[in-house]
């Protein structure tokens, strides 16, 4: 069902839209129609947020771009220690992508992307703040479990209209792997492949937003967060948990008629002490966090923590 409803608000949001930061705009506000199970945030001001060493041979040393344009953090109703998260880019393209719910082998398809940023969700290295606001765990896509951590997302023309096709970073390779950070990238395997790393399933992609809801539902969609907050002990583990927990917090602040955040905080355990929040409540809002935030809340639980 959250794939149906997303599809059919999506079409309402984006009709008579182009570009990217509209379309985008439009994916995000899709989310309402979920009613109660999910909080869609954008914020603002957040271009320059990480740096980190190149990964792909070519252009910076030391890239410095936006983490993600949306995290999306989904888990079942009633299991939010199931959760996952992906850190999924945005892009609009003017090439068509077939839709179709049999799993073939997809022709090539391509689309213009920055290529440092698709090094960062790719190759998924360490990171440092480029903001003094802005302050992710380093190892927070280089301890992910899944490589489902960074994604993109596409919003490719249908008729007069757009659908969105959702892709695993690690699949898609650069056409011309040059000094420049503006590039194309290619998907050359086949959509809707469910892959299992260590006993969780991930698809690497969707080639409509009905299917990429339809997964979400699934829990298809991201690497699990429990890996995250509960691996190997240490600082990166506990900055994790801090930064999510300010994440959360924020959220719950911003919205307190949703339960989502609440969920999320006591699925993980999540606590602080009272000087920590007091502290959290005076920062600026907006640079603690991606561009925007989804958080979705699903009916399945048929993921494995």
């Amino acid at each position: 069902m959250i794939g149906l409803k997303l599809q059919k608000a999506f079409l309402k949001e984006s009709r008579g839209k182009t570009g990217e930061i509209k379309l985008f705009r439009a994916f995000i506000r899709a989310f309402n129609a979920l009613g109660p199970d999910a909080l869609a945030k954008e914020y603002h001001g957040n271009r320059y947020q990480v740096t980190f060493n190149e990964s792909r041979g070519a252009g910076r040393a030391t890239p410095r771009c936006e983490l993600c344009d949306v995290m999306i953090i989904n888990y079942p109703a009633g299991n939010p220690s199931a959760a996952r998260i992906t850190f999924n880019q945005a892009k609009v393209t003017d090439n068509a992508l077939g839709c179709s719910r049999i799993v073939t082998a997809a022709a090539p398809y391509s689309f213009r992307a920055n290529l440092e940023q698709w090094d960062l969700l790719s190759n998924r290295p360490d990171i440092s703040s480029a903001s003094r606001a802005f302050h992710p765990p380093s190892n927070l896509l280089s301890s992910a479990l899944l490589r489902s951590v960074g994604t993109f997302g596409v919003f490719y023309p249908v008729g007069t209209s757009f659908n969105f096709a959702y892709l695993v970073a690690d699949g898609l390779a650069p056409l011309n792997n040059n000094a420049r950070p503006s590039g194309t990238l290619l998907w050359s395997t086949p959509l809707g492949i469910v892959r299992a790393v260590k006993g969780h399933d991930e698809i690497t992609a969707t080639c409509c937003l009905e299917l990429f809801g339809d997964a979400l539902e699934l829990n298809l969609i991201g690497t699990p967060i429990s890996t995250l907050v509960y691996g190997a002990s240490g600082n990166g583990t506990a900055q994790m948990r801090v930064w999510l927990t300010e994440i959360l917090l924020t959220l719950q602040r911003e919205h307190p008629d949703s339960s989502l955040p609440k969920e999320l905080l006591d699925g993980f355990e999540l606590r602080r002490d009272t000087e920590e929040q007091s502290n959290t409540n005076k920062r600026s809002e907006s640079p603690l966090l991606p561009r925007a935030v989804i958080l979705v809340r699903s009916a399945e639980a048929n993921d494995t923590v």
